[in-house]
């Protein structure tokens, strides 16, 4: 018999497989943002609430998962072998945010490890977007995405952080003569451009959890 843990715990891991927080997982399931929150799973008086067998429902449809797998960990990529990728940290739209702490690292030291399906881009990385900054592209509680490694060109939208370790989510908007030049992603942001010289790295945002 499954306890209340097991069935909270299983939406979890469904959830970080897909790249998700609870909250982005109810949302792509088209139910409310709150449904899976963890105040949501103990009544005031401290008594069980459990999930509704149509949430359930709905999130097994909106990621492709058979209820027999619900309870596992096994990988739900048609056979394949999902890519681990480490969730380093949040995701803001303004050059404030956090620091790596060592010139050699990438990004902080990850919080968790989620599973992507594409393996198409490795080494790959992931940062939770919080709170309304960057919207209308993007929510609380998506995932980013962010490939090193890829490509960039003018238009894509990107990580980019400079060499005072400061981190923002952007849009590239030009490379040339020695400059880097970024729209905002959200309009009430202004436009920002830096020398080469002050940019560590710009790495691609290929997919996000919306």
């Amino acid at each position: 018999m499954l306890s209340h843990d097991q069935v909270w715990e299983a939406i979890d891991k469904l959830a970080a497989h897909n790249g998700l927080s609870p909250s982005g997982l109810a949302r792509r399931s088209g139910l409310d943002p709150t449904t899976f929150n963890k105040s949501k799973r103990h009544a005031p008086d401290g008594r069980p609430r459990w999930p509704s067998t149509e949430s359930i429902s709905k999130i097994l449809r909106a990621t492709s998962t058979q209820i027999q797998d619900f309870f596992t960990s096994s990988d739900r990529a048609g056979g394949a072998k999902a890519l681990a990728v480490p969730l380093l940290g949040e995701a803001h739209a303004g050059f404030d945010m956090m620091s790596s702490g060592s010139d050699a690292a990438l990004l902080p030291k990850p919080s968790r490890i989620v599973n992507f399906p594409d393996q198409r881009y490795d080494p790959l990385y992931a940062l939770t977007v919080v709170g309304e900054s960057m919207q209308p592209l993007y929510r609380d509680g998506d995932v980013l995405f962010i490939a090193p490694n890829a490509d960039t060109e003018d238009g894509d939208r990107v990580v980019v952080k400079l060499t005072n370790n400061d981190l923002a989510v952007k849009i590239l908007r030009s490379r040339a003569g020695g400059t880097f030049a970024f729209h905002a992603v959200n309009p009430e942001h202004p436009d920002v451009a830096f020398d080469a010289a002050d940019v560590e790295w710009v790495a691609r945002i290929v997919y996000a959890t919306q």
